[in-house]
């Protein structure tokens, strides 16, 4: 008889593709049905509950399940993941008991489902041969463009910054997240609609519509939303498309090629059209254009009550008010230099053992300040929050992974650029990249991350095989 784990392997190369392919599609969903749980005060949300799960499944099936030549090494990767987490785990104890370890038991998978995630995603590549699809992650760009739009059309939407009123954040609850999963999606959506044009036909008139509605949602919710992100890096990659298929239309005076060019052309004019009547137009105006020149010791003013205080007198805070570089570096960084002042002060209080593990998310007595606020600048988010060795087992590996990247591109740049799908591989990717140091929400959010995670693979498949070929003679 077999065992059972042959028969979840004969199970996983048959069906676990199709579960892949599924969960990314289903993402819109969980965020729709968790903002749902979060307007109705449930303190667990689909989201959470599902994504918590995959994250489970997938250790699971990395450890115990997984089997090809090389398993060694992810596995040492596994082993201080979690050896970290039990030193964390144990240093919270320390601080403040069992209450502060459940404190902070939430924020500490949210934060490390990528890493978890990663593992596995690796284990069945080299098994299977599975991976993610830019298709899945197009369609998955589109639905949740087409939400956005959607909601919009029908009176709706929620609004993106509910203080202000600016924005509209479709079926969804956190606006700067979803920003952040359109802008690594709406690429594959924009490119697989432009690799679609050729094939249309008089019988498949109706991919056209499909095509042009997805251009449009993509156009409309880059403005509407009402963050920058996701306008700046739909809008760059519009442009840098309808480059690549300019050069392409030189050598190739194809009417395919033009009609390629021609509708990247019209998604550049539609985001810029849109932009003059857009919710983002408004933000930046009426909110953000305001207090941009604001001091940073000023700009607390405008903040609730407890961030105020938590953050008045902070090395960090004066820090910046005294340096007019740094402090125009937080007014560009919409103040998050500012927000991680409390935690930042927590962080150098602390002992070795804090430094090296981290103090962790939960508010303590054992803190001078309150450090619940969120750091939206990622990188610096895990070292306050996990330490010098929660950093470097987080951290580091992706950092080599995109130096890495960027080393491969100019290893063989004519034969990564004769590619529009591998130029958009490396541009989601670094725009991830971008986006975790910038802006925050790209890795700590599983949500986000799990994007990440998919277009990083892919392009380090795409590299690896790229690199199988021989190299392309110069012209």
């Amino acid at each position: 008889m077999m065992s059972v784990r042959t028969k979840i392997q004969n199970f996983s190369r048959e069906r676990l593709m199709l579960i892949l392919t599924v969960y990314i599609l289903c993402q819109p969903l969980l965020d729709i049905l968790t903002a749902q749980g979060v307007k109705a005060g449930h303190p667990i949300t689909a989201g959470v509950v599902v994504r918590a799960l995959f994250m489970a499944l997938g250790f699971l099936y990395a450890v115990f399940v997984s089997q090809f030549e090389g398993k060694r090494l992810p596995m040492i990767y596994l082993g201080a993941l979690v050896g970290y987490l039990a030193l964390f785990m144990l240093y919270m104890l320390t601080v403040d008991g069992i209450s502060l370890c459940f404190a902070n038991v939430t924020e500490v998978v949210k934060t490390f489902f990528a890493p978890f995630v990663l593992v596995f995603l690796y284990c069945i590549y080299k098994q299977y041969g599975f991976a993610i699809t830019t298709q899945s992650i197009g369609a998955a760009g589109a639905i949740y463009c087409s939400v956005i739009l959607i909601a919009y059309l029908t009176n709706t939407s929620n609004a993106s910054y509910v203080n202000s009123g600016n924005g509209y954040n479709g079926w969804f609850y956190a606006a700067n997240e979803i920003g952040c999963i359109i802008a690594l999606t709406a690429p594959f959506t924009v490119y697989h609609c432009v690799k679609m044009l050729p094939s249309i036909t008089q019988k498949t008139w109706w991919k056209g519509l499909v095509i042009a509605w997805c251009l449009a949602a993509v156009a409309f919710s880059a403005n509407f939303i009402g963050t920058k992100i996701v306008f700046a890096f739909n809008l760059v990659y519009a442009l840098a498309g309808l480059v690549w298929t300019l050069f392409r239309l030189r050598k190739e005076r194809m009417a395919a090629v033009l009609g390629q060019a021609a509708a990247l052309l019209a998604l550049v004019v539609l985001i810029l059209g849109f932009y003059r009547v857009s919710a983002l137009k408004d933000y930046t105006n009426d909110i953000y254009g305001d207090l941009i020149d604001v001091p940073s010791d000023e700009i607390l003013g405008y903040w609730p009550g407890e961030i105020q205080e938590a953050s008045e007198g902070t090395w960090l805070l004066e820090f910046i008010t005294e340096n007019k570089a740094v402090q125009k570096l937080d007014q560009i960084l919409s103040r998050r230099l500012t927000s991680a002042s409390p935690s930042v002060e927590v962080f150098l209080e602390s002992g070795v053992a804090g430094k090296l593990l981290g103090i962790g998310y939960a508010n303590t007595g054992a803190y001078s300040r309150q450090i619940h606020f969120m750091i939206e600048m990622d990188p610096p988010a895990i070292f306050i929050r996990h330490g010098v060795v929660g950093f470097a087992v987080y951290c580091l590996p992706y950092f080599a992974f995109i130096i890495y990247a960027i080393i491969q591109f100019f290893k063989r740049p004519l034969q990564r650029l004769s590619s529009l799908s591998y130029c958009t591989l490396l541009y989601c990717t670094l725009a991830g990249f971008a986006i975790a140091i910038m802006a925050g929400h790209a890795l700590v959010s599983p949500a986000v991350s799990t994007f990440v995670l998919a277009t990083g693979m892919q392009l380090w498949i795409r590299t690896r095989e790229q690199n199988k070929l021989p190299k392309p003679k110069k012209a």
